[in-house]
């Protein structure tokens, strides 16, 4: 199977597309130790998490796990184990359709497994959320570094160090010979911040990623002072750095502390807004709700609370979401409807097929909240 470095948006919609006849598709979500010595159990730890999730699988017949899968995913662990330091891997199998699949997520998940018919993918959503692509800036009044940072990978988009150097990625952005001598330092200065804000305005590609900016304190408010409302409210934080001694390894190990308190920011302010908003016009905070949203094909946004496991069935001929077998409005739901293990991951797959968002959200008051496309014609109960 392949192994991928840096998990993208086209990676998870290809695994949400999986599909098995029956519930054999195994997922995997496994963190890993930075400390070695704690490898050795690792493999055996990939084992349990599989056979206890195909304990738990709620059809029938039962899960049916090949013991090939199994074996398979606790040799990729004990072979790979050690390039994933202090990562998540996440690890998704099932011979019958031809699926092994070995992703390497940042940060620390919690260690999960789960059994169904189709890949799992809200860890996957969670870390893809938290650990955007980011750019960072380090400024101070005559230089300038503008990164951008995507889990390993750390790309120079452009650099101002001392006069006269050229940079190959925007030529010309060092004008410094052609101010006078006796111009005061502040006019420079002022130059050389509006300068570094039309760089990170033209770097920004049309995305809205987070920019974490470094330096020293009184030098950096200056800078965000002069900074247009756009790029302000995309400023995740700041971090104090020298310029002359910052490394990028140095920088991305400083700015994770500032997207990891913004992330959690963004997440409460998104809760509150969503409990302040009318119910049932413009939000609602029940699954009740949510899954009739869904159903009308209504959900803008999906915010769903983190390690939280809502068993349900999903229905082969309508494809309705419940939380019984007995909502399904088919003539046969018993013969229609088949038991889900995790009904928040099935309304989050939905939710993507229909172009609308997932968010996760730590320890919200509600199993589920959406926010609509538009009003739901009745109230659904939670």
């Amino acid at each position: 199977g392949r192994r991928h470095a840096v998990i993208t948006r086209t990676d998870a919609g290809k695994l949400r597309r999986v599909r098995a006849a029956k519930p054999a598709v195994v997922s995997v979500y496994l963190p890993i130790p930075v400390d070695l010595a704690e490898h050795r159990a690792l493999d055996t730890r990939a084992r349990e998490l599989i056979k206890s999730a195909a304990s738990r699988e709620p059809r029938a017949g039962g899960a049916q796990v090949r013991e090939t899968d199994i074996e398979s995913v606790a040799e990729a662990v004990a072979a790979h184990s050690d390039e994933w330091l202090g990562r998540t891997a996440a690890f998704f199998a099932c011979a019958e359709i031809g699926l092994f699949e070995t992703i390497p997520l940042p940060g620390h998940l919690t260690e999960q497994g789960m059994v169904s018919d189709r890949p799992y993918i809200r860890p996957l959503l969670i870390a893809m959320q938290r650990n955007p692509g980011y750019r960072a800036a380090l400024v101070d009044t005559q230089h300038a570094w503008i990164l951008t940072i995507t889990d390993d990978q750390i790309e120079t988009v452009a650099e101002r160090t001392d006069r006269g150097v050229r940079s190959p990625a925007f030529a010309g952005w060092y004008g410094l010979e052609a101010y006078r001598i006796q111009q005061r330092i502040m006019q420079l200065s002022r130059q050389h911040f509006r300068d570094t804000i039309s760089i990170l305005e033209r770097s920004a590609n049309g995305e809205h990623n987070p920019i974490v900016l470094g330096g020293h304190e009184n030098e950096l408010s200056q800078f965000v002072a002069a900074l247009p409302r756009t790029i302000r409210q995309s400023v995740a934080g700041s971090f104090s750095v020298d310029l002359h001694t910052a490394t990028p390894g140095r920088v991305r190990e400083l700015a994770r502390p500032v997207l990891d308190r913004w992330s959690e920011q963004e997440e409460a302010r998104l809760v509150d807004e969503v409990l302040n908003e009318p119910p049932n016009r413009s939000v609602t905070t029940e699954l009740g709700g949510c899954l009739a949203a869904s159903r009308a094909r209504a959900v803008a946004q999906l915010i769903l609370p983190d390690d939280h496991l809502v068993p349900g069935f999903a229905c082969d001929d309508c494809g309705a979401l419940s939380s019984t077998a007995e909502d399904c409005d088919c003539p046969d739901p018993a013969e229609a409807c088949h038991p889900v293990p995790d009904l928040l991951d099935e309304l989050a797959s939905r939710t993507l097929d229909d172009g609308g968002v997932v968010t996760s959200v730590r320890n919200p008051p509600f199993t589920a909240a959406a926010r609509l496309r538009f009003p739901l014609a009745t109230a659904a109960a939670g």
